[in-house]
């Protein structure tokens, strides 16, 4: 029988062994780390679990050149989950305006792009897209951190072809 600390070893190395690798990793004019920026603006917080999933060991989310923020002036993509909620909305707007120039939306479920099952009615104004121009959309209801991290490395590829510019590409080019 193992001592509890080289029980707790083993789990630790056995868990390591089976983390997923990062199948891409963001070169070229990309290779700054993207700095992500969430709000989650209302509805049931399935998203923002998953969001906080990602942000766990499981993912790996560094390694594939993202970094999560703590603030929106650090940041160069804000995601954002849940409906839109009147109270929530003033929140949104200054998050969005403190983030430097070259900043993209990014709406991460159903509920964020169009409200979900809540819509547009007295309590919320529905999802991010009546409001703002939105970058890309991550479907799902909740969408899985894995589903979440293949999106962020589409908008990725999608950016270095030229149609949207990261603000993280624009900081190596000042």
């Amino acid at each position: 029988m193992s001592s509890a600390p080289v029980t707790i070893l083993r789990a630790f190395l056995d868990v390591q062994k089976s983390r997923p690798r990062p199948q891409r990793r963001i070169r070229g004019k990309h290779s700054a780390r993207i700095r992500l920026f969430t709000l989650e603006t209302g509805s049931c917080e399935g998203c923002a679990m998953e969001m906080m999933a990602l942000k766990g060991s499981a993912f790996p989310l560094e390694g594939s050149g993202f970094q999560f923020v703590h603030h929106p002036e650090d940041a160069d993509w804000l995601l954002v989950t849940g409906s839109v909620t009147r109270s929530s909305a003033s929140a949104l707007a200054a998050a969005w305006d403190a983030m430097p120039a070259g900043r993209s939306l990014i709406a991460v479920g159903d509920c964020a792009y169009n409200g979900g099952r809540w819509g547009a009615n007295y309590a919320t104004l529905g999802g991010i897209h009546a409001l703002s121009r939105v970058y890309k959309t991550i479907p799902g209801c909740p969408p899985s951190p894995s589903a979440i991290l293949q999106a962020l490395g589409d908008l990725v590829e999608e950016s270095s072809t030229g149609s949207h510019a990261s603000s993280a590409s624009r900081r190596r080019r000042q």
